[in-house]
């Protein structure tokens, strides 16, 4: 096919639909930051993500769906932002592995979890905070998420019922610990931003979940937690264990 035909996404869509994404790729089992410095240039940044077409730009290609107009092709209902990576993974086999509802709900829980559960304006302040006096209670908080192993267990090991009543568990667990600690401290976001999770888990997710669905909300969550152990460890310097660095976006 011409590349004349191609519907491409204009660039605010581009920059929109990265903003609603903050950047980090919407595969939940991808763990990907898509920008960061420029190391030869000093004013500059790379950005490693690119907006991705849910159904294809033109015809024949991946998930192209005849029906849609040229401004639903090109508008941001219909890209979902991801790295470079995921984004040729899903359009590999012409993109039968990954059908559109399933970008759609990468895409929707990925920009539900962002906007619920990470609050920017207090995680930018938070950073320079010397709330160092709640750390015994920080190293609680990555106690009892060391221990949860749904946060980080291969998914072919994952069972529902178990996943959902540990994430019941870790919700309330959490919300003890946060009445113990001061509005004002960075721990107290951190806290809120994982009961959040935790919660959009338990209202969103079928009580019989396909392995897919499973897999999938249960990936945007560890997404999440994820960031939130990046800031633990950035602002209280706590070690983790192995298992829950590695859900922490590169």
């Amino acid at each position: 096919m011409s590349k004349s035909i191609r519907q491409d996404f204009p660039a605010g869509v581009v920059r929109k639909v990265a903003e609603r994404a903050t950047y980090i790729c919407s595969n939940p089992s991808c763990h990907r930051i898509t920008i960061g410095p420029d190391q030869a240039l000093p004013n500059s940044s790379i950005k490693t993500g690119e907006a991705a077409h849910i159904c294809a730009a033109s015809p024949g290609g991946p998930r192209y769906d005849m029906s849609q107009s040229e401004q639903e092709r090109k508008g941001i209902s219909n890209a979902i932002w991801l790295c470079g990576a995921c984004a040729d993974l899903v359009d590999k086999n012409q993109g039968k592995s990954y059908p559109a509802d399933y970008l759609r709900k990468w895409k929707h829980d990925h920009e539900a979890l962002m906007k619920e559960c990470l609050e920017g304006g207090k995680r930018l302040v938070f950073q320079f905070l010397p709330h160092r006096h709640d750390m015994p209670l920080a190293r609680r908080v990555v106690s009892i998420l060391e221990d949860k192993s749904a946060l980080y267990q291969p998914y072919a090991q994952e069972d529902p019922r178990r996943v959902l009543n540990s994430l019941k568990d870790l919700r309330t667990s959490l919300t003890a610990i946060r009445a113990e600690i001061d509005p004002e401290s960075p721990l107290s976001v951190i806290t809120e931003s994982l009961i959040r999770a935790c919660r959009h888990y338990m209202n969103t997710t079928p009580d019989n979940p396909r392995t897919d669905e499973l897999n999938f909300s249960l990936g945007a969550v560890r997404k999440i937690v994820g960031i939130n152990v990046g800031d633990l460890l950035r602002h209280y310097k706590i070690p983790v264990s192995h298992e829950l660095s590695s859900i922490i976006p590169k």
